[in-house]
């Protein structure tokens, strides 16, 4: 469900680690990847476009995953496709999938 950055949040800032810390930033926040505000900002979006942006995050220097393939970040899309009401479909999910993504989450 994300970070809102307020006091006392849990987990602490603190207790993650230093490039997750910085990754984050002094805000704390983080976007949420189910329901209203994530279908907000992604819903008129594809799910290609959505790969794209978990196939950048990997390459984000302060938050660089070890050894994550192409296929993790389809399954991690798919895994929050499914989080906000999507169904499988017949066909493979890419990074070129045009299919928007309120058009199959709502």
């Amino acid at each position: 469900m994300g970070r809102k950055g307020d006091p006392g949040e849990l987990p602490p800032l603190s207790s993650l680690s230093a490039s997750y810390q910085k990754f984050i930033g002094p805000r704390g926040f983080v976007a949420p990847l189910a329901g209203k505000t994530f279908l907000d900002r992604w819903g008129g979006k594809t799910a290609g476009q959505l790969i794209a942006r978990f196939q950048e995050t990997v390459d984000d220097p302060y938050f660089k995953f070890e050894n994550m393939s192409d296929e993790t970040t389809v399954d991690i899309t798919a895994y929050v496709l499914q989080m906000n009401g999507a169904k499988a479909g017949s066909q493979p999910l890419t990074r070129s999938t045009g299919v928007i993504v309120n058009s199959i989450t709502r």
